[in-house]
């Protein structure tokens, strides 16, 4: 595939997508390590036994020999965050690293319930392999020249990121117990497609789209990986990703590659491969695409979910509504129709509870200062008065609910040492008791049955689940389901009856276990998966999965289907479609024990400060520069060593950049020397050649904050830098001049504030940033600037549009004019320098349509959209007594895009209708036409 074309290697360095954080880890952390020949394990202190758990996992994995990519294997740093309540995880270039979020995802649908240490460790270690072993041919050569971020550049290039997380998942269901090629959920994400008679091209299936749901490269890179391991053996893919890593065919390496080892081509595989899965789909009976029992027509316009129902009374539910063009909302719907009750405050997850006319669920809040700490707080909204009250603070509480007085809340508590535990409260907040268990890794899904019991279901050590009732008088748990590594949740209770949704069988269906029956009963059958399901006033209502999002359904209770199932369907795991490997008992159980017994050790924070890890040239006219990047493996440091030549006036410079983020205030220093740079000076006709050496030298410090909390999300950026600047004059005028430097201060600060935003929004509905910046002069010299910008957002007159809204102020110094002008000007114009100057600017932005289009695998459109503005900027003289305004109106039009499969760009076209005259060229009333293209093509 061609990723990049081959001359555009050598050029462009897109921006790589990392999850890197800068600078928030806490200082009051204390580093420790397991360090051996693979990896490096770094730890917060009193994660000793996850690291070599960790480590263990890794070993095992780099000294085995199922389903290989290559031989090679390159010390890895895998760092350990803790303080974060979101689940996830990564592998990435420059630095080489990873990073595991150790907070499980509750979701056991999603992700499964095999330990999530466990789980990280398989499948990212999976592309450490991947890196290892792609060092090949061109990539190599790439690495060698500019380090690993050229490396990366040229494997992304190469390989697709569909292969690299297909793969990974491959990894984890092969060596796992369970793993998402055996999840229901994950592999209902193509059959849901399939059902509804949805074609789309490959380059929508590649890109995605902001109309449509379309699966993840996850779910199309797992298909793909496992058909070509089956189809043509376990070193199928080490062979193609080597031939495509090494680039053996320059153009479209991969495709070329998998032509080679499989005689079809690229086209023919794929083809090959979905046809290999619609051949071995379950028949599915029901009719209508929307499932069983559709509460509502199916949207096709707008992609629509409806989360969690619950029943209010006989005639009405609330659920949350979750669309691709609105944030998502609490909706109460009735026989007259869905009545927007409140939109939900920013969380991790979409589940909630109601009772009795409140609902419960989690918020998502962090820490300002320090990235890595966040919190899951407990919310509860009054539905008569649509009031929403938070209850805890800078908790770790997930999957709420509220008992039927409303006196108690139920949460499972996630605590950072990885323990779980639920935890009752009061409706203030405040702790009442707790239930845990020695043979349970994470509890999920508490459900009161009363006052003084809860059903709850449970994760085992070795990832197996159960459903469980505890006691809430003694504190004791009963398991009323058999464990298996079948996935169990969103249970409920109603009369007696016990409903919960199971992926017995291989597809997640509505389970019930009557009291005093010891018989198993299943109530769905619509193969895509049935969720959230709840029962009351005679009526069961779920969600099932489709294609145009989950939607709504419900059943009379004395109208279900009560199809009594063997018991030993729900002991053992089947899978949707078969997992092509010749083993089929887990290479890494749950419950392997240590093989080895890694020492730990502290890790000083100083390790490797100055890591640099990628080097690279940059060309921007006039300047030319090869500079040299380096951070530190714990995101504290980043550093810059570069050297610089200008076209215009031939000078060369070295210079250094450093920013340390380790502490509360973020300092950063930088500096810069400039050899042989040359003026005339004197009257025309006696005119001397000045030159020069000119040192300039910058240190300041900055306060980067962001907090979420509520609806909104916040930030906050103030800071001074201190520069000076240094002549060192050559020659005959060396000791000519009585001022040789300068030196300046600069202060500035910002704000800001917005609502999320939904997949179709453009600008956020509600928000708004404002900022100052002051630099001034030090000394006998004396010169000064002011800028204010601020930003105001607006919605529209339709859910997808946005009013914009932008203003800015700039004043000068009249009497000596050091500093250059800042402020954006009236489109359409040639940007003149004021003493004083000001701009209102008023933009109205809008979809035109989404095209969902690409060629070659080179181009996908995925947007088009239009911007209609007024700007007027007014200037003022420089005694401030006349005034003149620069007013333009236009359009523009931008088309979202992606290059190769990856990289998203916007191209624009605007054309400005000038209503004053320019000061440069003195036209007036004429168009001016100019392309907008994106200024990080090739990022610094």
């Amino acid at each position: 595939m061609l990723r990049h074309p081959a001359i555009l290697l050598l050029i462009l360095f897109p921006v790589l997508a990392s999850a890197q954080r800068f600078g928030a880890t806490p200082p009051s952390v204390k580093w420790k390590q397991v360090n051996t020949d693979t990896a490096r394990i770094i730890y917060p202190a009193g994660l000793d036994s996850q690291a070599r758990r960790i480590a263990t996992l890794v070993h095992e994995q780099a000294a085995g020999k199922q389903v290989k990519l290559g031989d090679r294997t390159e010390k890895i740093n895998i760092v350990l965050q803790n303080l974060t309540t979101i689940s996830n995880g990564y592998v990435g270039m420059g630095p080489y690293r990873s990073e595991f979020y150790l907070t499980p995802q509750l979701n056991s649908f999603s992700l499964g319930s095999i330990p999530w240490g466990d789980q990280l460790a398989i499948h990212e270690y999976r592309h450490v392999q991947q890196f290892n072993n792609f060092n090949n041919g061109l990539s190599r050569v790439m690495r060698t020249l500019f380090g690993q971020e050229g490396y990366a550049l040229a494997v992304d290039a190469s390989v697709p990121n569909w292969f690299f997380e297909g793969d990974a998942v491959y990894n984890e269901t092969v060596l796992s117990a369970q793993g998402r090629g055996r999840l229901p959920q994950f592999m209902s994400a193509y059959p849901s497609l399939w059902k509804a008679g949805k074609k789309y091209s490959w380059m929508k299936l590649r890109n995605g789209s902001l109309k449509d749901y379309v699966p993840s490269h996850y779910n199309l890179g797992y298909l793909l990986v496992n058909y070509g391991y089956g189809k043509y053996g376990a070193d199928f893919w080490q062979k193609v990703t080597y031939d495509a890593s090494a680039y053996k065919s320059l153009f479209y390496p991969f495709q070329k590659a998998i032509e080679k080892h499989s005689g079809l081509t690229y086209q023919q595989f794929r083809e090959a491969a979905f046809d290999y899965y619609r051949g071995q789909a379950a028949p599915d009976t029901t009719v209508s695409p929307g499932g069983p029992a559709p509460v509502y027509p199916l949207n096709e316009k707008v992609l629509t979910s409806y989360l969690f129902p619950y029943s209010i009374s006989e005639g009405s539910m609330v659920y949350l509504k979750v669309t691709n063009q609105r944030r998502p909302a609490f909706v109460v719907a009735d026989s007259s129709g869905e009545h927007w009750l409140r939109n939900r405050d920013i969380s991790g997850d979409q589940q909630f509870s109601y009772r009795n006319g409140k609902i419960v669920y989690a918020g998502y809040e962090n820490d300002a200062r320090w990235g890595w700490r966040d919190y899951s707080v407990i919310k509860l909204i009054d539905v008569e008065t649509r009031q929403t009250k938070t209850i805890t603070r800078k908790s770790r509480y997930f999957t709420p609910d509220i008992s039927a007085s409303g006196a108690q809340v139920a949460a499972v508590q996630l605590a950072t040492d990885g323990s779980s535990e639920i935890h009752i409260l009061d409706a203030d907040g405040k702790f009442v008791k707790r239930i845990s268990s020695a043979d349970i890794s994470v509890f999920t899904d508490p459900k009161f049955i009363g006052e003084d019991s809860l059903l709850t279901a449970v994760r085992l050590k070795d990832g197996r689940m159960a459903l469980a009732v505890a006691d809430l008088r003694s504190g004791s748990l009963v398991r009323i389901t058999e464990p298996s590594f079948n996935v169990i949740g969103y249970p409920c209770i109603d009369q007696g009856v016990i409903y919960y949704t199971a992926s017995y069988g291989g597809s997640d269906q509505v389970y019930a276990i009557k009291p005093n029956d010891p018989s198993l009963y299943q109530l769905t059958d619509w193969q895509l998966g049935n969720y959230f399901v709840n029962v009351a006033n005679g009526k069961m209502s779920w969600s099932a999965m489709t294609a145009d999002g989950y939607q709504l359904q419900q059943v009379a209770t004395d109208q279900l289907g009560w199809k009594k199932i063997n018991p030993a369907l729900a002991s053992s795991l089947a899978v949707k479609y078969a997992v092509n490997n010749k083993s089929s008992n887990a290479i890494l159980p749950g419950d392997m024990p240590l093989q080895r017994q890694f020492t730990a050790a502290r890790y000083p924070k100083s390790t490797r400060l100055f890591n640099f890890h990628s080097w690279r040239p940059y060309y921007e006219d006039p300047e030319f520069s090869f500079s040299l990047y380096g951070e530190n493996v714990l995101n504290t440091l980043q550093t810059q060593i570069y050297y610089l030549y200008n076209e215009n006036d031939r000078t060369n410079a070295v210079g250094f950049n450093a920013v340390y983020g380790g502490l509360f205030p973020q300092v950063s220093a930088g500096t810069q020397y400039t050899f042989g740079r040359q003026t005339l000076i004197g009257q025309p006709g006696n005119q001397n050649q000045l030159t020069w050496n000119q040192l300039d030298t910058r240190v300041g410090v900055s306060l980067p904050l962001a907090w979420t909390r509520g609806q909104m999300y916040r930030n906050l950026n103030l800071g001074t830098d201190y520069v000076y600047r240094k002549d060192f004059y050559r020659g005959i005028f060396k000791d000519s001049f009585s001022v040789t430097g300068f030196s300046y201060l600069q202060h500035y600060i910002s704000y800001g504030q917005q609502v999320e935003t939904a997949t179709k929004h453009i600008y956020p509905r509600l928000g708004y940033n404002i900022a100052a910046n002051y630099q001034h002069v030090l000394g006998n010299l004396k010169s000064w600037q002011f800028l204010g910008t601020g930003t105001l957002y607006l919605p529209g007159f339709f859910p997808t549009h946005s009013l914009v809204v932008r203003g800015s102020f700039q004043e000068t110094d009249t009497l000596r004019a050091v500093f250059g002008n800042n402020m954006a000007y009236s489109r359409g114009y040639n940007a003149a320098y004021f003493s004083r100057m000001w701009r209102l600017s008023g933009n109205y932005h809008f979809p035109l349509l989404y095209p969902d289009w690409g060629f070659a695998n080179i181009l996908y459109l995925q947007r088009v959209r239009a911007n209609a503005f007024y700007d007027l900027t007014r200037v003022y003289s420089r005694n401030k007594t006349t005034t003149a305004d620069q007013r333009s109106v236009g359009g523009e039009i931008f088309v979202d895009t992606k290059w190769w499969n990856q990289y998203e760009l916007t191209f624009g076209f605007r054309v400005s209708h000038l209503l004053d005259q320019d000061f440069y060229t003195g036209r007036t009333g004429t168009n001016v036409f100019e392309f907008i293209v994106p200024v990080s093509i090739i990022p610094r």
